[in-house]
């Protein structure tokens, strides 16, 4: 019986390897690797894996060799074929020999993480005697005591067991219902800060939530907010999850953040049922009673917001704020005060975030607490005397800092010089000092000039619109050539990224948050290979 936690790896170049260790790694897998398909080959004879991964070019033994020999003593273990250069003929052959699919080198993270789920899931299917699943799971989310962390609205949980629970603190509720919300697809491959779930609320307005880091999504919440999506409003950090990631870039993405807030306020039963909403909108608040102990807490931490219970603090509180001011001219403080009170104008003439009335009866808290820990601020518009013609641009080189020479080539309409994800792609690739060179104008994308490319540089980038049914400013990366195509030399050096378009069919209209993620996971991807 295979140990249900371990992989084997056989690759005969020892980054590939230890690529796949960290990546298996983190997600609670134990990782096996070895340099040596003869040797690979004896493990997989002698011990029992979940699944192997293997390199199909090898010096003593090829990956279709090992394939032959493997099947004859362990005909129904699952193998993931890994290639620098898939071809027809290599890949017939291994599928002939029982290869459950394959993935291309350079992969990403998301790629081969996504590939091994999807073989597991079809074996475990089919070894229940079940067909592959094609609509949601509800897994509870297990990490209870584990840290909320949030990206702007949206929230990660990481689990025990290495994987991520994610959600969302909806902002834009006040004064209106969720009617439904839409969910990201099992297998999908989602990024930090781009779109990840979409809510629709009873107004007719469609929000949509950010993905708060970089995954595969394993399993949706699909049936529980289906039924009650009000889930998404009342208790979002908790019933109200909308999926579970195997996360893919959690150490390379830190940018996000506990909501820590200190709540100020000398009524002991009004201040348990406020701690009570905070902690359900997934914030970590410690309570303060009177003027020692707000001053002694942040003299320990005045990164925190600080939240003021008008109403228990009575007229001592206007003079509290200034104090805490001076102590802490960073924090952010919010007021809280009741319906009819009289006390904002005082309060107002000291430095306050915000002054909200009732914010826990409408809503209003979750619109408050995106903008109170927002941490990603909006960029303004840069002064122009007049408005400059669009510059169209249709291609971005680079020679990132592995020498290696990328190229971005993009569709006509995309990308533009001088606004939008063509001039934040320009200032994100010099912000990183390396050399760009830009190609002016527009270029149709065919076959035969994106393989030229691919003849001249290390890597070729396709930036393309294509409607893949997923949010607007979603973004599906693909390196698997069609077989249809035999792309010889070019093996393995193109990736399509492709965009799901605007109502437009551009990426006029993408919001300026969606913009900037792109630029950021372009500009990733262009400056790691």
């Amino acid at each position: 019986m295979a140990d249900d936690r371990t992989l084997l790896v056989i690759d005969d170049e020892e980054v590939v390897c230890q690529a796949c260790r960290r990546i298996f790694s983190r997600q609670g897998f134990q990782v096996e690797v070895n340099t040596d398909a003869r040797q690979g080959l004896t493990w997989a004879i002698e011990k029992d894996y979940l699944i192997i991964l293997l390199d199909i070019k090898m010096p003593n033994m090829d990956g279709i060799e090992f394939l032959e020999r493997l099947r004859q003593k362990k005909p129904g273990v699952p193998v993931l074929i890994i290639t620098g250069y898939p071809s027809i003929p290599s890949a017939s052959a291994a599928m002939r020999l029982g290869a459950c699919d394959y993935v291309t080198k350079p992969f990403t993270s998301e790629e081969i993480v996504w590939a091994v789920q999807r073989v597991l899931r079809t074996s475990q299917m089919a070894s229940d005697g079940q067909e592959a699943p094609v609509g949601d799971e509800e897994p509870a989310p297990t990490g209870e005591s584990a840290a909320t962390l949030f990206w702007d609205e949206s929230w990660v949980r990481i689990e025990v067991d290495g994987s991520a629970c994610v959600g969302a603190v909806v902002p834009g509720l006040r004064g209106a219902s969720i009617a439904a919300v839409r969910l990201p697809r099992i297998g999908e491959v989602v990024y930090q800060g781009l779109p990840f779930a979409g809510v629709t609320t009873s107004a007719n307005s469609t929000l949509t939530v950010p993905a708060p880091i970089s995954g595969v999504v394993m399993a949706v919440n699909e049936t529980m907010l289906a039924n009650r999506p009000d889930l998404l409003a009342v208790d979002p950090c908790g019933e109200g999850f909308l999926a579970c990631l195997c996360t893919t870039r959690h150490e390379e993405e830190g940018n996000c953040h506990a909501r820590r807030v200190l709540l100020v306020n000398a009524n002991a039963a009004s201040a348990a049922e406020q701690i009570r909403k905070l902690a359900f909108l997934g914030c970590q608040v410690e309570q303060a009673s009177d003027r020692d102990a707000v001053l002694a807490a942040l003299a320990a931490d005045g990164g925190r917001a600080v939240f003021i219970d008008a109403t228990s603090l009575g007229d001592s509180g206007p003079a509290l704020v200034e104090q805490i001011n001076r102590r802490a001219p960073h924090a952010r403080v919010v007021v809280v005060g009741a319906s009819g009170g009289a006390a904002e104008t005082a309060y107002r003439k000291h430095k306050i975030f915000y002054y909200a009335v009732e914010p826990f009866t409408d809503n209003e808290i979750a619109d408050i607490l995106t903008a109170v820990f927002q941490t990603r601020e909006a960029q303004p518009p840069e002064r122009q005397p007049k408005r400059t013609a669009p510059e169209p641009i249709s291609g971005i080189s680079i020679t990132n800092r592995n020498l290696h020479k990328v190229q971005l080539l993009a569709g006509p309409g995309l990308l533009w010089g001088n606004e939008g994800l063509g001039a934040q792609l320009g200032k994100k690739l010099l912000a990183k000092m390396l050399p760009v060179v830009v190609t002016p104008g527009e270029a149709y994308l065919t076959p035969a000039n994106i393989l030229k490319a691919a003849g001249a540089c290390d890597r070729v980038m396709v930036l393309l619109a294509r409607d893949s049914g997923l949010l607007p400013g979603s973004l599906a990366r693909n390196t698997k050539p069609e077989f249809d195509v035999d792309p010889g030399e070019a093996s393995g050096k193109v990736t399509i990224l492709a965009v799901q378009p605007d109502s437009l069919g551009g990426f006029a209209s993408l919001d300026a948050r969606t913009i900037t993620a792109l630029a950021d996971h372009i500009v990733w991807d262009m400056a790691s290979y």
